[in-house]
């Protein structure tokens, strides 16, 4: 029989205390969620995100990141990074945002880039390209300002490790 440890408490734990932190006059808010398929009263099938209750190894995790203009004036040049949580790994090309400029850190945040562009550097001073499961923080930069009240929205997908 296979055991299973559902590390998603520890894992929502450690995301609850950025969950929801204002910066200034932006108000950001992550929540963690999982799909799952749920059946009409007519027989039909759709697929929803829920929140993430408790996760095994091996399932997704989808982060909804929002950013609220909780101020009186327009914010601009909004920058919002959420670390990849520990003990999951970022599933390739899954980060978007509308209107958002995506860029990625392998370095524990001290550094970001396109994917494309993202390096990893070897003890040795060997370079190579950066593959996702190397990914530690994605950054979203928002092209517009943000207007009083406007929310703006961005979403990534985790793999439990």
């Amino acid at each position: 029989m296979k055991k299973f440890i559902a590390i998603i408490p520890l894992l929502l734990a450690s995301l609850a205390a950025s969950a929801a932190s204002q910066q200034g006059s932006i108000l950001v808010k992550t929540v963690a969620e999982q799909e799952q398929t749920v059946t009409a009263a007519n027989g039909s099938k759709s697929t929803v995100l829920a929140p993430a209750k408790s996760v095994l190894p091996g399932h997704e995790v989808v982060y909804t990141v929002t950013f609220e203009n909780i101020g009186q004036e327009a914010a601009k040049d909004v920058v919002v990074t959420n670390p990849v949580p520990e003990h999951t790994r970022y599933q390739a090309g899954s980060a978007f945002g509308p209107g958002t400029e995506l860029l990625f850190s392998a370095d524990g945040g001290r550094s970001f880039a396109a994917a494309d562009a993202l390096e990893v550097h070897g003890t040795d001073g060997s370079v190579r390209a950066a593959e996702p499961e190397d990914y530690t923080h994605i950054r979203f930069v928002l092209k517009n300002s943000l207007t009083p009240g406007a929310v703006a929205f961005a979403r990534y997908r985790t793999l439990v490790k």
